[in-house]
């Protein structure tokens, strides 16, 4: 299909950036929304406010939108504000896109965590596993995609949902438990503090999920649901070892009660074989490729 206006909320964001990046080497025209603006091109919108968000897609006027804006952390101490933003921003983007004259196309990024915790034996999850979330986290995600499901069907909104497995790559917070390593490899700090290493997590180079992303846009499987996943799990403990034996250093990690989360999910692969067989897409990057990556940056 061809666009030439997309708008990516959460632009600023570690896949926004990315996403945004990509696209524009493709020759796309790119807007963004965030809480900040570095620039023109990225208006300063809070998509809790509606009619903010109402102002800021009539002017705009996308043929595209990658709908990217959430509180991404699963532990959230904020409730409230995570349903705030992950669910009623996102109807009120939603709304805004079928009082369009022509509705844009909308790729809704939801995760991996609407699954929940599935039995290890039910592994690799599909689509049609059932969503049983676990988090408020989760339960935001999987509430945004019944309600964008609902404008698909009573507006005709061109609507495709990714359900992400973990993916980490340059610009990931450090909250997050890679970059959390990788920093204090780089920052040379002899010690680091985590909490449950024997987890099993699906993890993609970002640059295979943006790629995805896009091969979704200029296909748009309308009312279609995918896993962006990579098929293999790792033991956190083990991409630990990874980045040491990489970097060539030794860490002191100390194990911390208080970085241990409720209702942990032990383990969660995805399977991807929708996305394969719909845009022949596979990932280009193994773990070692982004971690290497990550280590030069």
């Amino acid at each position: 299909m061809s666009y030439n206006n997309i708008l990516i909320t959460g632009i600023n964001g570690f896949v926004g950036s990315i996403l945004r990046r990509s696209l524009e080497v493709k020759g796309y025209h790119v807007f963004g929304m965030d809480t900040e603006s570095r620039d023109t091109a990225v208006r300063q919108t809070d998509i809790t406010n509606l009619p903010a968000v109402m102002k800021c897609m009539e002017e705009l006027s996308p043929d595209f939108v990658f709908h990217l804006a959430a509180i991404s952390r699963v532990d959230s101490v904020d409730p409230s504000l995570l349903y705030a933003i992950n669910v009623n921003g996102t109807m009120n983007l939603l709304s805004a896109a079928v009082s369009m004259k022509k509705k844009p196309g909308f790729l809704l990024v939801s995760s991996s965590q609407v699954y929940g915790i599935v039995d290890a034996s039910l592994q690799p999850i599909t689509e049609d596993t059932p969503l049983r979330p676990v988090n408020h986290y989760g339960a935001s995600k999987a509430s945004a995609e019944h309600i964008a499901n609902v404008f698909r069907i009573e507006h005709g909104l061109p609507l495709v949902i990714v359900r992400p497995f973990n993916h980490t790559g340059r610009g990931q917070n450090p909250h997050f438990i890679i970059p959390k390593i990788v920093s204090a490899v780089r920052e040379k700090k002899q010690g680091l503090e985590l909490g449950n290493l024997s987890v099993i997590r699906d993890f993609m180079d970002v640059r295979d999920v943006t790629d995805a992303y896009i091969r979704l846009m200029e296909r748009l499987p309308d009312g279609e649901i995918f896993n962006v996943a990579s098929g293999t799990g790792y033991r956190l403990s083990d991409l630990l070892t990874m980045i040491q034996e990489l970097s060539k250093t030794t860490l002191d990690i100390k194990h911390s009660d208080s970085l241990l989360r409720k209702n942990e999910i032990i383990k969660a692969i995805g399977d991807s074989s929708a996305l394969q067989q719909c845009l022949n897409w596979r990932p280009a990057y193994s773990i070692r490729d982004t971690l290497e990556w990550l280590l030069t940056e």
